[in-house]
């Protein structure tokens, strides 16, 4: 499995290897061939407001956006996903409102985009539902694998409902 790190952001350090450790234990988790190549993008608000009013027509930011690539596998067997564009910025203003770390925001936000490539949607209540309960038992993996450690992992996280982008309500 490859994942491809893009910081573009200076708000937050990051640590691009365990973003990728992350990426990739959801993406094995998820059954998705080895061949895979995924790209994240962190970026501020100005970036992803652009993308969300070119790709969405809607002028403001939000937390994440999923681009999924629907293309055959390139000449060398690689299959790439899509992209998943995350702003560390939102994700900083979403972190301090649920009292918990950017990180682990990050690593909510990630999954989120992650399974919108896999085909996860929350359109209808059943979706949403379904989306949930998978961010869950993948937030489970990730504590077991000790992917978390240290980032305050609250027993609120993850029951939080993301009705569109960039709202949140605690449950």
């Amino acid at each position: 499995m490859k994942v491809l790190i893009n910081n573009q952001q200076t708000q937050l350090k990051i640590n691009k290897r365990w973003i990728a450790l992350v990426a990739d234990e959801v993406l094995k988790f998820e059954g998705v061939p080895e061949n895979s190549e995924l790209s994240v993008v962190l970026c501020d608000d100005d970036f992803i407001q652009k993308l969300n009013e070119e790709y969405l027509g809607n002028n403001r930011p939000t937390d994440v956006l999923s681009f999924p690539m629907e293309s055959d596998p390139f000449e060398h067997g690689i299959r790439p996903l899509g992209d998943v564009v995350i702003s560390v910025e939102t994700a900083t203003h979403q972190a301090e409102k649920l009292k918990y770390s950017t990180k682990l925001e990050i690593v909510f936000l990630l999954i989120h985009g992650i399974l919108h490539l896999l085909g996860y949607d929350h359109d209808k209540k059943l979706d949403l539902t379904r989306m949930k309960k998978r961010e869950e038992t993948i937030c489970q993996l990730l504590g077991e694998k000790k992917l978390l450690k240290g980032l305050e992992l609250k027993s609120s996280f993850p029951l939080i409902k993301r009705s569109q982008p960039g709202k949140i309500v605690k449950n």
